[in-house]
C-alpha cells in the first residue's frame, strides 16, 4: 500500500500540474474526461484534492459540480483563509454555500488564518469590505473561532472576530471551551 501511495501520489501531482499549466482546470468536464483512463484510486484522490483546489479558489461552479458528484474534503482554516482571500464579488461564494461546514468546523491552526483575513479585510478599500462582511459575521459564528479569539483577546485581529452573543452562549453552555 505504501509503494501504491507514493504511485497515486505522483501521478495526482502530474494531473494537477498538467491541468494548470494548459489552464483546462476550470473545465469540469474536460477534467473528468481527462482523467477518465487513470486508476479509480487516483482518479478518487484527484477529484478529492481538485474540490479543495476549487474551494480554495473560490470556484463556486466548478465546485458545486464535483459536490454533486458526491466528492467532499476535510475543510480546514486553511482552505477558509484561501476562499476568503479569493472573494472579489457580492456573488455567493464558497463559504456562504458551506456555512454549515464552516460554522461547526474545529480546527487548531486559526491564529494565522485570522491574521491573514483580518489584514486582508482592513488593507481592502470599501466596497471589498462590504462585500466581506456578511463572510467574517458566518466565520464568527463557530465556537472554536470564539473561543479562541476569547483567549487571544489582547490581539487586534482577534477582538475583531470575536462574536460577544456567541461568548455569552459559550459561558453558559460550554465553558469548558474557554479555558
Amino acid at each position: 500500500m505504501s509503494d501504491r501511495l507514493h504511485e497515486i501520489i505522483a501521478e495526482v501531482g502530474i494531473i494537477h500540474k498538467t491541468l494548470l499549466e494548459t489552464n483546462k482546470i476550470d473545465d469540469v468536464e474536460y477534467v473528468l474526461d481527462y482523467i477518465e483512463s487513470y486508476d479509480s484510486d487516483v482518479k478518487e484522490h484527484y477529484l478529492t484534492l481538485l474540490l479543495q483546489y476549487y474551494f480554495q479558489e473560490n470556484d463556486i461552479n466548478s465546485f458545486k459540480e464535483l459536490l454533486l458528484l458526491g466528492y467532499k474534503f476535510d475543510l480546514r482554516m486553511d482552505d477558509i483563509k484561501t476562499a476568503f482571500l479569493n472573494i472579489k464579488s457580492n456573488d455567493e461564494n464558497v463559504i456562504e454555500l458551506l456555512e454549515d461546514n464552516v460554522v461547526f468546523f474545529k480546527d487548531t491552526n486559526l491564529e494565522e488564518p485570522l491574521k491573514t483575513m483580518y489584514n486582508h479585510y482592513k488593507n481592502s478599500d470599501e466596497e471589498l469590505q462590504t462585500i466581506l462582511e456578511e463572510t467574517i459575521e458566518l466565520i464568527k459564528r463557530n465556537r472554536y473561532v470564539c473561543s479562541y479569539c476569547y483567549k487571544n483577546k489582547e490581539q487586534e485581529f482577534a477582538k475583531f472576530f470575536l462574536n460577544e452573543d456567541l461568548l455569552e452562549s459559550l459561558k453558559r453552555d460550554l465553558p469548558y471551551l474557554l479555558k
